[in-house]
């Protein structure tokens, strides 16, 4: 199919590009009449932090085909990168081999969730015992496509959170995920190990809620990547109480997450939109209208669920000459209302509309 679009840029540039064998092109020819002329555009949404393999929090084994099904169904609302941060299963990795490219997002997926006895869900991850962070993070990584998930605290009952593992242990995790190609994502929602996963080097804080001025200056320099998943925040408040224990401490994070986004996006900081299991995939424009309605400044919203990500995870520039023809495409400027994000005018896969 020969497109040709009029792309324009939130904040930028305005170009017009065919598309040719899934390809941008400069333009050439004549259009097919359905082409969509003179819309805003973006390379795709993100969901940094996703967990496909299954449909709501019931924790048990995924299935593939249903796993292949929301993954489409995110595409058709067009998100064009998702970041799979583990589950007990390789579900994902499964449904990536068998979901042609061209019918699902860009996938990167970690493996099975590691942790330690007791520090997660029951049966939900890997138990790391002593001394077997190398050989647990190495087979993680060879199972995952891209990343390694790890919980870096967790509640006990009548303890409240407990680190599960020392900054020694997370450096070398990061040292050993990156030997064998892949990233490490750190889970933390309690106040220790965020600074503590920022010096150990790793590539992705999951949640963060206590993350410091410091820590996201020393993210921002690496160019690391926070993703701050507020609307599952909310939910586990919701679910503990706001006047549990644990209830007032999310609560004190919000609020510091709502006073540091900002500083995160001004230290260089990657902050990324991500659903969790608190909403699904196809629905993770609601987190980056959630991000802007806690002061995120619209152009930022943007940057969150696309831009961001893309340069993040080394994606070449989007609607360059010669690189996979993707975009998502609204009828109005999403960087002056994010509410615009969650309805896309038309989505384009590979060349190929497919909303």
């Amino acid at each position: 199919m020969h497109l040709r679009v009029v792309l324009r840029i939130p904040g930028g540039d305005t170009l017009t590009r065919d598309t040719l064998d899934g390809r941008w092109a400069d333009p050439w020819g004549v259009p097919d009449e359905s082409t969509p002329v003179d819309t805003w555009a973006l390379p795709g949404l993100i969901d940094a932090h996703a967990h496909l393999a299954r449909a709501t929090t019931g924790f048990g084994p995924g299935d593939v085909v249903e796993t292949g099904v929301r993954a489409k169904r995110a595409l058709e609302a067009g998100v064009g990168v998702i970041l799979d941060k583990g589950w007990l299963d390789l579900t994902v990795v499964r449904m990536m081999e068998q979901v042609p490219a061209d019918e699902r997002p860009d996938v990167e997926a970690a493996g099975v969730i590691l942790a330690v006895e007791d520090g997660y869900w029951p049966g939900l991850g890997r138990d790391v015992g002593a001394g077997r962070i190398t050989e647990e993070v190495s087979r993680a990584a060879r199972d995952g496509r891209g990343w390694v998930k790890l919980i870096g605290d967790w509640p006990r009952k009548g303890i409240g959170p407990v680190v599960n593992f020392s900054e020694a242990e997370l450096t070398q995790a990061v040292a050993v995920a990156r030997a064998n190609g892949a990233r490490l994502a750190v889970h933390t929602m309690a106040r220790e190990v965020p600074a503590m996963a920022v010096e150990a080097g790793a590539d992705s804080i999951e949640h963060g809620l206590f993350l410091s001025d410091r820590d996201l200056v020393a993210l921002g320099e690496r160019g690391g990547s926070w993703v701050p998943t507020v609307i599952q925040i909310e939910k586990v408040i919701e679910q503990l109480g706001e006047r549990s224990s644990g209830g007032r401490l999310l609560t004190e994070g919000l609020v510091n997450v709502a006073a540091n986004l900002e500083l995160a996006v001004e230290a260089g900081v990657h902050v990324l939109t991500g659903t969790d299991l608190a909403i699904r995939t196809h629905e993770v424009a609601l987190e980056a209208v959630r991000l802007w309605e806690m002061g995120m400044a619209p152009s930022a919203v943007v940057d969150a669920v696309s831009w961001s990500g893309y340069r993040a995870t080394g994606r070449a520039a989007a609607f360059e000459v010669g690189e996979h023809a993707n975009a998502v495409l609204f009828g109005e400027d999403p960087s002056l209302d994010p509410r615009v994000l969650a309805h896309p005018s038309r989505v384009i896969r590979m060349g190929r509309l497919v909303a």
